[in-house]
């Protein structure tokens, strides 16, 4: 019994011996990461931007010629009347100037015409406005410029100041004054008138 608990023990004891401690397996190395990192870098312009320079010509779409502001001074017009402007009624249509002006000179026209009919008694001044300022022109509505002075030899004259022009009308700074001879007999009934002559007289709210 003594010798089989020593050959126990014996076969223990090598048994032991043959199984030599495991080393400790080493962690492998840690697998390196990759940062990808945006970086904003300011750029700075070397030189500035070259400017373009842009010309913009403006045409009028509708441009009318205005005359020069003059006063004529004489006793006939600084226009040549259409042919015909005095119709089948008046003769000898005349004027002072082709200028007037609401706040500088010259400030009135005269206005002269006959008539052989002997049924004119009376002769009105008829007058409207063609706004320069707007495009196309704005034309007033006609108006009575007052009764002429006559003679007993069929000779009409008025001395028109700009004045007389309607409130709503001689506002506009700058227009072309256009006017009629309207006749009428004894009873106020029309006898008959000239055409309009239009674009001869120039009128200006200020100096020009």
């Amino acid at each position: 019994m003594k010798k089989f608990l020593i050959l126990a023990l014996a076969l223990v004891l090598s048994g032991c011996s043959a199984f030599s401690p495991v080393s400790p397996t080493s962690a492998p190395p840690p697998t390196a990461q990759v940062i990808i990192a945006t970086v904003l870098v300011p750029v700075v312009a070397t030189q500035p931007p070259t400017p373009q320079v842009i010309v913009v010509t403006a045409t009028p779409a509708n441009t009318q010629v205005v005359p020069s502001p003059t006063n004529s001074g004489g006793a006939t017009a600084t226009a040549t009347l259409p042919a015909g402007a005095g119709g089948d009624l008046f003769t000898s249509l005349s004027r002072s100037g082709s200028y007037f002006a609401l706040n500088c000179l010259p400030k009135d026209i005269t206005f002269n015409v006959s008539t052989s009919n002997i049924y004119v008694t009376e002769v009105h001044f008829y007058y409207h406005m063609e706004d320069l300022t707007t495009q196309p022109p704005t034309i007033s509505t006609p108006k009575d410029g007052g009764k002429m002075v006559g003679d007993t030899n069929g000779n009409y004259t008025i001395d028109f100041n700009t004045l007389m022009i309607s409130p709503d009308t001689r506002a506009t700074a700058k227009a072309w004054f256009d006017y009629q001879f309207v006749g009428f007999n004894k009873l106020g009934d029309k006898v008959g008138s000239s055409g309009v002559i239009t674009q001869q007289v120039y009128y200006t709210k200020d100096c020009p």
